[in-house]
């Protein structure tokens, strides 16, 4: 054994090697990040592990998480991590956890056993119960976290540094159904618009993957402008024409001409902009185009074919050709409803080349098969090398916290471009924020409608999804009034609650002024809540609010915007963190994210970002609500990178916000 440490000895001493042998470590989650950490651990020299991993292999973890081989597909990746490194090193000790970090079993007499914690996690919900239970054993951990280039690893101990709530995360942008539907104006709104396209055409019935039923076309309205009433329509009689040639050519003139034709006799619209154009197919198809293949000659050979972009003819084939296809698969299977999926080769040059036709509409820049799948996907391309930067990073902080030099430790940020002529930037840990209601325990104020909300809202709304409490129990003085969780419940008591669910706060003893204290005993976590009554969230009040709203934008010139996620706000939570917009890839429905659903076919709620390699925490909270990232926000400037955007970074306290793992 000492010949095989010897160069660590040699580094770190034999009394912080013998440190290294002997503590106990838990690594949550075995992805990206988890992959390299874990090879690390063990060629270092630590030797009691435990991993815990949910997820299972899919074939899109293969191109950087190097543990993982084909042959491993669906099967669970904390055991087959467990195997693989177990080739560095026989000689340690690793147990292997197929299961949800959040369940009870992994309580906090699971967490006192281990003397550090390494979160490799990617997803928001489960950091904060991880960091809520190192926090009430005091079992320091180490966050991390990559999003494409970026990354960050810092050090969260109880009492001294702030924890992963104590700063705002980026919540991200929904797009309004009005602006997807009529006025788009970046290629994010047409991507969007396309998902919802593939939805309507072969998912479920009413479907249009992710907005309303009415937010995309009919397709046999050829309607263009006027009404019956009126008895002035105008109607685009070639519709019936390309309906008898054939579905694709039908599809394609119903929203590229019919429905562009509506929006075009739609004056007030356009008073500030130019309106889009109308398409008809058969100009398209005889029609030649200079590809970019001609535009930029050799310079196109270093380019991956999804980074090429196709022509605007190119665009308007593959959909035709998407189309069709997609439209036998779908007869073949009896109508069976398909669901978009950004690894589907066909769904996904679907969207690629629906979103680029109309982005050319809109006179909106058209993407790359590459950057329409980031986009669509919301996904923030993985980069095995930043796993492998942040995973040695981890372990260099992880051997400070072993051997006691706490006052040592540092959160490090990974840059795309040299800020100073360094990638790596150390900077010093942040102090706890005293205003965190997490490590500080303090209180909190919640306004709403006691009147109309129900107990059901209030728990997955505002505890759940909001402030991250997994089995809540409600308590007013004395009296427990709800208690979640079913493993000590009865049938008969689990039929009682479901019936208290169902009636609002004001008949539960919820009014204005109550004092609501809400536990979690699985995240040993407890907040205290003031509930206050009001009618600002009613839907006359949001009408007024509006209306006087637009008037304003009206005497001053400006165009008004509602977004969808205050549209569907009913509370407000003062005494937390506030929290910033990112945009991101969701749709007019809440996004996957955090949620407390955030399971994908294979169960690792990921937000559908790029499986598990960190990235900034992505969530969809109503306003003010816990604070979230996947790196430990260390700073408020944490919620200053967009996730789906490349940023010149000149300080490393504009890093801290987007990255998840």
């Amino acid at each position: 054994m000492s010949e095989r440490y010897s160069h660590i000895i040699q580094a770190l001493g034999q009394s912080t090697f013998d440190k290294i042998q002997t503590c106990k470590i838990l690594v949550v989650g075995a992805g990206g990040i988890g992959c390299e950490l874990l090879k690390n651990l063990v060629l270092t020299g630590f030797k009691n592990i435990d991993i815990i991993d949910l997820d299972t292999i899919d074939i899109s973890n293969l191109n950087r998480q190097f543990l993982f081989r084909k042959q491993h597909i669906g099967m669970s990746k904390a055991k087959i991590a467990k195997e693989s490194v177990m080739k560095y090193n026989e000689q340690v000790n690793i147990t292997a956890h197929h299961g949800d970090v959040k369940s009870s079993e992994f309580g906090s007499e699971f967490f006192k056993q281990f003397d550090l914690v390494m979160n490799a996690l990617d997803n928001i919900s489960a950091r904060r119960h991880v960091n809520r239970l190192c926090l009430s054993v005091d079992v320091p951990m180490i966050e991390s976290g990559t999003a494409g280039y970026l990354g960050q690893v810092s050090v969260i101990r109880k009492g001294k540094t702030e924890c992963f709530e104590c700063q705002p995360i980026a919540v991200p942008k929904q797009f309004a159904v009005c602006t997807i539907r009529t006025n788009p104006s970046a290629p994010i709104h047409c991507i969007v618009w396309a998902k919802m396209l593939f939805g309507k055409l072969f998912g479920p019935k009413d479907d249009d993957g992710g907005g309303d039923s009415s937010s995309l076309t009919d397709l046999d309205n050829n309607i263009i402008h006027g009404t019956e009433e009126l008895g002035n329509i105008k109607r685009d009689e070639q519709l019936l024409i390309e309906k008898e040639k054939g579905f694709k050519r039908w599809v394609f003139h119903k929203i590229f001409h019919t429905d562009i034709e509506t929006l075009i006799h739609m004056p007030d619209l356009w008073k500030d902009k130019q309106p889009p154009t109308s398409l008809k197919l058969d100009e398209i198809l005889s029609s030649k185009e200079v590809s970019q293949a001609e535009e930029e000659g050799d310079q196109l050979i270093f380019k991956l074919p999804d980074q090429k972009q196709w022509t605007f003819k190119e665009n308007v084939e593959v959909f035709l050709d998407c189309l069709e296809k997609l439209k036998q698969q779908f007869d073949q299977s009896n109508s069976k409803p398909m669901t978009w999926d950004k690894d589907d080769e066909l769904a996904l040059s679907f969207v690629c080349s629906a979103s680029n036709i109309r982005s050319k509409i809109f006179g909106i820049p058209m993407k790359s098969r590459f950057d329409v799948k980031s986009m669509a996907g919301n996904i923030i391309p993985a980069i095995a090398t930043t796993n492998a930067v942040i995973g040695g990073l981890i372990v260099m902080e992880a051997i400070k916290v072993v051997d006691g030099r706490f006052d040592q430790c540092l959160s490090t940020y990974l840059y795309q471009l040299p800020s100073g002529k360094r990638l790596l930037m150390p900077t010093q840990l942040e102090p706890q924020n005293p205003k965190c209601f997490v490590c500080n325990r303090s209180f909190i104020i919640c306004r709403l409608n006691t009147e109309k909300t129900t107990i059901s809202q209030f728990i997955d709304h505002v505890l759940k999804k909001s402030l991250a409490v997994n089995e809540p129990i409600l308590t007013v003085g004395n009296d427990i009034i709800y208690e979640g969780g079913d493993q000590d419940l009865s049938k008969e008591e689990i039929e009682q609650r479901s019936k208290i669910e169902k009636k609002t706060l004001a008949t539960h003893r919820l009014t204005n002024d109550t004092s609501l204290v809400v536990e979690d005993y699985n995240q040993d976590f407890q907040i205290t809540i003031t509930i206050q009554h009001t009618t600002d969230f009613d839907e006359d009040t949001k009408k007024l609010k509006k209306q006087q709203q637009k008037e304003k934008d009206q005497k001053e010139g400006k165009t008004t915007t509602i977004e969808k996620e205050e549209d569907d706000k009913f509370f407000e939570i003062i005494g937390k963190t506030s929290q910033t917009t990112t945009t991101t890839t969701t749709t007019t429905t809440t996004t996957e994210s955090d949620n407390n659903s955030n399971n994908n076919k294979n169960n690792n709620n990921n937000n559908d970002v790029e499986e598990d390699d960190g990235f900034m925490f992505i969530e969809d909270q109503p306003s003010s609500t816990t604070t979230s990232s996947a790196t430990p926000s260390i700073s408020k400037k944490r919620k200053e990178i967009d996730t789906n955007e490349s940023e010149d970074l000149d300080s490393s306290k504009k890093l801290k916000s987007n990255l998840q793992d």
